[in-house]
């Protein structure tokens, strides 16, 4: 007789139950987020972030739409350092749909704390913090989602798989048409991440008049405490 197979939903069920008590409790996030923070007293960290297009782009981004996203990011990132979660809620959630990264990943991270009134969500948090956390990301996201990922049970690990791959589908770079890269200041090892859209360079000559940032926005890690990011 073959085993029969578990419905997604079910299989999500699982996901949700077994990350719930195999994943270190919040104190136990906070002390290991803290502990992580302590032991990088030494870097400064200037992130950029990262819309919804499922599947492949069929059209340019207008500057319009370009500059609410980099709006909804720099918002989000604002009232995120000042922990007004409620409020940077919507903007995360925006600019994360668009896909910046750091977006992504403060918005992950809401989920799995149940942050400013949102209900505490471990497919959501696994979901954003894997897309935020590939290809050409910041080293800071990176190592949060090295080690969440880490406390995740073996046997269900295909299924974290098969969700970070539909975010990485909806979210990632491709789909969302918003590229990321890393760089560090000559003779520094302070790390940027900057993200911008591809569309962008098509308005690059009106820029001045359009108002589109370089994008050099400042993101400085901020808030202390155990809140990454």
């Amino acid at each position: 007789m073959t085993a029969t197979q578990p419905s997604p939903r079910l299989s999500l069920l699982l996901v949700v139950l077994a990350l719930s008590f195999n994943v270190a409790s919040p104190a136990q996030d906070d002390a290991i987020a803290e502990e992580t923070i302590a032991a990088r007293t030494d870097r400064e960290y200037q992130i950029e972030e990262e819309l919804i297009v499922q599947g492949t782009r069929d059209r340019l981004k207008g500057p319009r739409q370009i500059l609410r996203g980099y709006d909804s990011r720099n918002m989000g990132g604002y009232y995120y350092k000042l922990r007004m979660y409620e409020k940077a809620y919507p903007y995360l959630l925006e600019s994360a749909q668009e896909g910046f990264k750091m977006s992504q990943a403060r918005l992950g991270y809401i989920y799995q704390k149940g942050l400013g009134g949102v209900e505490r969500d471990w497919v959501k948090a696994v979901g954003w913090l894997s897309v935020a956390a590939s290809r050409h990301s910041h080293p800071e996201i990176m190592n949060y989602w090295k080690d969440l990922r880490s406390k995740i049970p073996e046997q269900n690990m295909p299924m974290v798989e098969d969700i970070t791959e539909e975010y990485v589908s909806r979210y990632g770079s491709k789909a969302t048409g918003v590229t990321c890269d890393i760089n560090r200041a000559a003779g520094t090892h302070i790390a940027h991440m900057r993200c911008v859209y591809d569309d962008e360079i098509e308005y690059r000559d009106p820029a001045d008049t359009l108002g589109i940032p370089g994008v050099e926005i400042d993101t400085t890690v901020g808030g202390g405490g155990t809140v990454p990011f």
